[in-house]
């Protein structure tokens, strides 16, 4: 008879439908269990595409049955929350006042993901939007200096006030550390200051909590998914190939949580020359619309890399700030007005 460990292996062979890798490799997998001859594999519940998930069995099925003496197979998907890996929680519960939450997320650092979130917000806010933006990378906080301001939120009641800056709330950990502070928590640290950054804010009224994720997908960004009612997730990349890889990562972890993809934002897509306006595809090109079509996953923008864009968040104006007539700040408010349409629909209501 086969022993459990022969199973994994064969599991670990098998890839998850739409993506490179194995089903082990992105925590497909919840329980196996082995009596004579009949094979059970639990699964987390990734997708709601009904082919995907029967491709997915198809696959295990037909994999493990060529393991000498099984005499059978059979797949069982649970929830996402009953994950023995996933970090324990309560059912999301909302933030009043708070109608939509977005989550901005990459799987690597370095793709210009706080400067998606920073303008996004600000480009929200733009449409009429009540718009917050919660810096939850907390090893890396940008948002205050991306967003200009240099202050100490203050107290009320028992509640935080959120500073504002360009009509957004804010809040970061930026706001609590001197220049020279050591950011060196560990993961249940981080986990609290979330859960204190979600729940204990006065964030008052808000269309939008546009949330700037830690890079990756650990523990950080389950508790958010966890914590609060996601409305979905804005994936932000760079077209060159090893960023493109951890993309995937990313897609499954806020699928095996039930979180909507909105889609991918490709920053950095091409090198437009300030000064003959000659265009390069320095970091590669067609990786976004690969992707997309890779998982069923609109590509929201094409962000070229234009020095009015580093320039803006080194001051702390953003360019839908300073200079809103700019071809890539009509870029963030279409990403926006996207954002915008699509939650919408999602919601059945009037964009």
């Amino acid at each position: 008879m086969p022993s459990v460990d022969e199973v994994r292996q064969r599991l670990g062979e098998i890839s998850l439908p739409g993506f490179r890798h194995s089903i082990t490799r992105y925590g497909v997998v919840q329980d196996v269990d082995v009596s004579d001859g009949d094979v059970t594999v639990r699964l987390v519940a990734v997708t709601r595409r009904a082919d995907a998930a029967q491709e997915l069995q198809r696959r295990i099925e037909e994999s493990l049955r060529r393991l000498p003496d099984v005499r059978s197979v059979r797949v069982e998907s649970t929830e996402a929350h009953a994950h023995p890996g996933a970090a324990a929680a309560a059912k999301p519960a909302a933030i009043p006042g708070i109608r939509r939450i977005v989550a901005v997320s990459s799987a690597k650092g370095g793709v210009g993901k706080s400067t998606v979130a920073v303008n996004l917000a600000i480009a929200l806010r733009s449409l009429s939007r009540r718009v917050a933006l919660m810096d939850a990378d907390v090893y890396g906080p940008s948002v205050p200096i991306m967003m200009g301001i240099d202050a100490r939120p203050q107290t009320a009641g028992r509640k935080v006030v959120p500073l504002e800056r360009y009509g957004v709330s804010l809040m970061s950990m930026g706001f609590f550390l001197d220049d020279k502070s050591p950011v060196i928590w560990r993961g249940p640290m981080v986990m609290g200051l979330i859960r204190q950054f979600l729940h204990d804010v006065e964030w008052g009224e808000q269309d939008y909590l546009v949330v700037d994720m830690p890079p990756g997908t650990g523990d950080a960004a389950l508790t958010l998914a966890q914590q609060v009612p996601l409305s979905g997730a804005v994936i932000v990349t760079t077209p060159q190939e090893v960023a493109l890889q951890d993309v995937e990562r990313g897609i499954a972890m806020f699928r095996q949580v039930h979180v909507p993809v909105l889609g991918i934002v490709e920053n950095m897509s091409v090198y437009e020359c300030p000064e003959c306006g000659e265009r390069e595809d320095i970091f590669g090109s067609g990786g976004a619309e690969s992707l997309g079509r890779q998982f069923g996953t609109p590509v929201l923008a094409r962000l070229p890399l234009v020095p009015a864009v580093r320039i803006g968040g080194d001051i702390g104006r953003p360019v839908v700030v300073t200079d809103p007539d700019h071809p890539v700040s009509s870029a963030f408010r279409d990403l926006a007005g996207m954002v915008d349409r699509l939650l919408s629909a999602a919601e059945g209501t009037a964009a």
